[in-house]
């Protein structure tokens, strides 16, 4: 059951983060195992500039509530042979890396972060009707699982156990 507090879907907007963006009362530090909060204050628009990845900043009423970096990638079909229902000669599913997620510290356990994870789902769909696209990844720490699970991701068993754990979405 939604909590009045939580941040509805359709009232997020999203934007591609640029040079000009004001980042400076951002703040995702909280619990941050994996140093978003350095990377998209020194490293994000340099991977952009690279190529490396493309950031997104959500917003809820102009103030940047969270964070999305995405690049392409792949997995190897034999983590989840089970996906196609048909044999194919391929090694790799081709993917959406979701490289970096992270929601302003003010507005975790609003829903934000899931919403992120549901934009991502839709860019991999919108995607895949130009480019081979079957995947949305995720390489996470293990302390960061359970809230991608939530979002529908399945862990591949081979990481289950490791401090970086492989994890998938379909695109549906």
């Amino acid at each position: 059951m939604p909590s009045p507090k939580d941040i509805r879907f359709q009232e997020l907007r999203f934007k591609i983060l640029e040079r000009s963006d004001d980042l400076s009362a951002f703040d995702c530090s909280k619990d941050d195992v994996m140093g978003l909060n350095e990377f998209i204050h020194s490293e994000a628009m340099q991977y952009q500039k690279e190529n490396l990845g493309v950031t997104y900043l959500f917003l809820y009423n102009k103030q940047i509530v969270g964070f999305a970096t995405v690049a392409m990638s792949q997995m190897e079909i034999k983590y989840a042979p089970h996906i196609l229902p048909f044999h194919v000669d391929i090694k790799y599913f081709p993917a959406l890396v979701l490289g970096r997620l992270a929601v302003e510290n003010e507005f975790r356990d609003r829903n934000v972060g899931a919403h992120i994870c549901l934009w991502c789902l839709g860019l991999a769909k919108e995607l895949s009707k130009k480019v081979g696209c079957r995947l949305v990844v995720v390489l996470t720490e293990a302390e960061v699982v359970d809230f991608y699970k939530k979002c529908s991701f399945k862990v591949v068993p081979k990481f289950e156990k490791k401090k970086k754990v492989l994890m998938y979405l379909q695109v549906p």
